[in-house]
């Protein structure tokens, strides 16, 4: 792997506090393996690790996620998602950006209350044409219609979900959450052992989505100790309140 200067974005800056940042010029997949092991996680054509978020005027802790792909099944909220989308076409594949695509996120953006980027391409690639990490694409056909787009970085016994968008036409068919649940299917029939999605921020409910997907082989990152602890304390049910939001 090789390192370029660190460059910080502007959004970072406002989102994230004091994060670490490198530049990529390649990676490889146990390299990013290790990365999302240790809490990093992709930005366009780099990488970056924080601990603290900053929205709306107050500072919020950044807890990162993983899932278990070992312990996952399709579980009862899947199995809900699909009896609603299972109708839909899923496509899986090496990913290419089109136009399509990029009116699929236009659409998308206009209907969320926080920035995103500019378009689809700076999202994955910045101002690059290059992508040096292993991206992969789900798309959500209803007919010939693109009503829903994801991607998610391979790596040797890894992945990372990257982002997900769809029609706001179809909310009511929590697409989002679908995708990410057909991304760590996809992952599992790869063998691969983690899905990282990202991370969530205690008392701020934007993110507690994640937390309800594949709960029970959910894992959070203690970042002091550099360990990975079970989200959901399988013993007695309950939810490990050092990591959740909602207790």
């Amino acid at each position: 792997m090789k390192l370029k200067k660190f460059h910080y974005i502007y959004w970072i800056k406002n989102i994230f506090l004091n994060p670490q940042l490198i530049n990529l010029a390649n990676i490889e997949p146990a390299q990013l393996d290790g990365f999302l092991s240790l809490g990093w996680f992709r930005i366009q054509q780099t990488i970056f690790t924080t601990n603290y978020l900053y929205f709306d005027g107050q500072e919020y802790d950044a807890i990162w996620l993983r899932v278990n792909l070992d312990d996952f099944t399709a579980d009862k909220n899947y199995k809900k998602l699909f009896t609603k989308n299972g109708h839909f076409r899923t496509e899986i594949k090496r990913a290419i950006v089109t136009a399509e695509h990029e009116q699929l996120y236009n659409s998308y953006k206009e209907s969320i209350s926080f920035e995103g980027a500019q378009s689809l391409h700076s999202l994955l690639y910045g101002k690059s044409d290059l992508n040096v990490y292993n991206t992969w694409m789900i798309e959500i056909y209803d007919g010939t219609a693109l009503i829903g787009s994801g991607c998610f970085d391979l790596g040797s016994n890894s992945a990372a979900g990257i982002f997900s968008v769809y029609d706001p036409r179809y909310k009511k068919f929590s697409l989002g959450k679908y995708m990410i649940y057909e991304k760590m299917l996809f992952c599992k029939k790869q063998n691969l052992t983690f899905f990282y999605p990202g991370y969530f921020a205690p008392g701020y409910p934007v993110f507690d989505y994640k937390l309800e997907i594949g709960k029970e082989a959910l894992e959070y990152f203690d970042a002091e100790q550099k360990k990975w602890y079970s989200y959901y304390n399988k013993s007695d049910g309950c939810f490990n309140a050092l990591a959740s939001s909602q207790s």
